[in-house]
């Protein structure tokens, strides 16, 4: 298949490489930026892959206040609006659309603090978030069999040994509603006493919808709330302990389709999306052995969520759709990390580690007739790395992990199975340094996603919706990026093709034998392919502007025959993956404190799945927010989706009456316009 992209997209790649080889004159220093997701803690700039860093002074520049409102402007990064919040996150065109097939296997991994939340991201507040690490694909000897799309990391602010506070408000249309604090400081005067911060934020609106049927403005409403507190610890001189609680309980509506495709539903048992999450994280560090540093990261978190909605969107039944879940995990990994004199033949930096979990979940579906599930998956690993430094400029890594999946299932139609899985993943990549402003790598890796069951079925649904097999993906990668402090400029370029056996994609199907006829399932298909371009650029103009932008261009095929046989795909594009994805963006800040910015982001149409032809429109999203900055205090004036765009983030093609062979196109709309006023204060 030859590129299909679209004329804007290509000049922007264009001007995109000329800006990286620019050397206009500037002398504002862009800070490096450390990723905490890798192995070893490493500058985004030494890193042979793929990887787009937001940090705090970046969001807050954009208004960001929730994942949902980073999603987008990352490249090659899409969404399904399936739920209150983001939760179904596709990197490179793969990943989950929706939350009807059960047992949890994410394709795109999702940390905060090292706590797993992969599948259910929705707790993803980005107040006092200090970056956003989005690592694009397979990240498989980072994380195991949960990344074979990529790792979305969010690192919170770290404690800090002097005092430190800062308030954030906010008022905008919709109803909303904003408060958030935060503090930090030591906990004595001592030079090692223990450190703490605490952020605490909250959030109300109203959604966006009126529900005619109630004459209500709230059955799509956000109720939310969030609570951590960071502690750190100097038990030696030679060790630091850092203990993170997370507390996130969210309490949103789910009243977002309408049988015309509006904003205006007629539903009359309007449903709920909530998270309950508490979470616990303990990373103890070590350096007293001069060989190596020990690393020894534990996390439990435990979540219960419920989704329900209203069966037929309208007044005519008291039908409801509802799932119940909770979900435990717990995990332990030690990592083992060579210090300079521990090096072997004074060339190779090495790493070892090791890793398991457990993770329990039950699932209980209440749709004409009830359904119950028990799932358990345990997780034991071992990888490793190697850096070969063939030269002060070349360094070849070499990694691998080799992961043991071992599951017991059952559920109330008397199904079970205890199947166990043997995988392993691994990695090859060159980097060259040209100089410390441009380095360039080439890679190789082999990413794997276990098989499962979808969990969520009737009883008397078919046996070949219920289990489908593992998948392979072979990634292949080139890249170049550059750091020019001396001109403000940063920019990171990367090209990369994906191999696909046996993938694994969301389907659903008309079946009569159902209970429900409707069967919502992950199935094999025989292969894919995802092949495109990512870059983005941060220029610091000069005192007073920045610009920054982001390109994705992506083209994908599928080929297999669904089990929906209705339905062909054979060499058709894949679901949630557009060609292209571009956002640009620009800051001015004066010197007297006034302050602008807006930025925007386009996307090109896509598949809602790959059992219909229903498309999104393509559309184009604009941010803009004016404000006062003092040392002390900040105001700004902001607007989301300025021209007021109507965009559609998840769509089904289907009918709602028997024999279903009349299909209509619904959509769930994203956010219209909406104006709004943040201020923060810091003391």
């Amino acid at each position: 298949m030859s590129p299909k992209f679209s004329p804007l997209s290509t000049t922007l790649f264009t001007c995109l490489i000329a800006t990286s080889l620019t050397t206009h004159a500037n002398t504002t220093l862009l800070a490096p930026v450390v990723v905490t997701a890798d192995l070893r803690e490493e500058a985004e700039q030494n890193l042979p892959a793929s990887i787009e860093v937001t940090t705090q002074s970046e969001l807050q520049d954009q208004g960001v206040m929730h994942f949902d409102d980073i999603l987008l402007k990352t490249a090659n990064v899409n969404v399904s609006g399936q739920s209150s919040r983001a939760r179904h996150i596709q990197i490179r065109g793969i990943g989950q659309r929706d939350e009807y097939t059960g047992a949890p296997n994410a394709s795109v991994g999702f940390t905060i603090d090292d706590m797993d939340f992969s599948g259910i991201a929705m707790t993803a507040n980005l107040f006092d978030i200090k970056q956003v690490e989005v690592l694009k694909g397979p990240q498989n000897i980072r994380f195991g069999q949960s990344a074979i799309a990529g790792l979305i990391n969010l690192q919170t602010n770290e404690p800090t040994p002097y005092q430190e506070g800062m308030v954030e408000a906010t008022i905008g249309q919709d109803n909303q509603r904003e408060l958030g604090v935060m503090s930090s400081g030591a906990l004595g005067d001592q030079k090692n006493a223990p450190q703490y911060r605490i952020a605490l934020f909250k959030h109300n609106s109203d959604g966006f919808r009126r529900n005619a049927t109630l004459n209500r403005n709230d059955t799509n409403a956000r109720d939310e709330q969030m609570l951590r507190a960071k502690l750190r610890f100097f038990p030696s001189q030679d060790a630091q302990i850092d203990v993170t609680l997370l507390h996130s309980d969210l309490n949103n509506g789910y009243d977002a389709w309408a049988r015309d495709n509006r904003f205006t539903t007629y539903s009359n048992q309007p449903g709920k999306d909530t998270q309950l999450s508490n979470g616990l994280s303990i990373k103890a560090t070590s350096t007293a052995n001069p060989n190596y540093q020990l690393i020894a990261k534990t996390s439990l978190v435990n979540s219960d969520m419920l989704y329900s909605y209203d069966e037929d969107w309208t007044s005519a039944s008291n039908g409801t759709y509802l799932n119940k879940k909770h979900r435990r995990t717990l995990s332990q990994e030690l990592r083992w990390i060579s210090t300079p004199q521990s090096r072997i033949a004074n060339q190779i930096d090495w790493l070892f580690g090791l890793y398991a979990s457990k993770l329990d979940e039950r699932n209980k579906t209440e749709y004409w007739g009830n359904s119950a599930s028990d799932f358990t998956l345990v997780k034991t690993a071992a990888f490793t790395q190697f850096d070969y430094h063939l030269s002060p400029k070349s360094t070849i890594t070499i990694g691998a992990r080799a992961e043991q999946n071992s599951s017991d299932f059952s559920n109330s139609a008397n199904e079970n199975d205890s199947p166990e899985e043997a995988l392993w993943g691994g990695n090859l990549a060159y980097r060259y340094t040209f100089n410390p402003n441009y380095t360039a790598f080439a890679g190789i890796t082999r990413g794997y996603k276990a098989g499962g069951f979808n969990t969520g079925q009737p009883s008397g649904t078919a046996e070949q919706y219920l289990k489908y097999q593992d998948e392979t993906l072979i990634n292949y990668e080139i890249g170049l990026k550059s750091h020019r402090p001396e001109l403000g400029l940063k920019t990171n370029i990367s090209a990369f093709y994906m191999d696909r056996i046996d993938p694994q994609f969301d389907g659903y199907t008309y079946d009569p034998s159902s209970f429900t006829n409707w069967v919502f399932y992950t199935e094999n298909f025989d292969s894919a392919q995802n092949y495109g371009i990512e870059a983005d650029f941060n220029w610091q103009l000069n005192n007073q502007f920045t610009a920054y932008g982001s390109l994705g261009l992506l083209q994908t095929s599928v080929s297999g025959t669904p089990l929906n046989s209705a339905f062909t795909v054979d060499g058709r594009e894949q679901a949630h993956a557009p060609t292209y994805q571009i956002n640009l963006g620009t800051t001015y800040r004066a010197s007297n404190g006034w302050y602008a910015q807006a930025d925007i982001t386009a996307l090109d149409r896509f598949y809602f799945d790959n059992v219909h032809n229903a498309q999104s429109n393509n559309y184009r999203l604009i941010n803009a927010r004016i404000g006062f900055e003092d040392k002390d205090y900040e105001i700004y004036l902001w607007a989301k989706n300025l021209t007021d765009e109507t965009y559609a983030t998840r769509g089904y093609n289907f009918d709602f009456n028997a024999p279903y062979t009349n299909p209509t196109t619904y959509v769930r709309l994203g956010d219209p316009r909406q104006f709004g006023v943040t201020s923060r204060v810091y003391f």
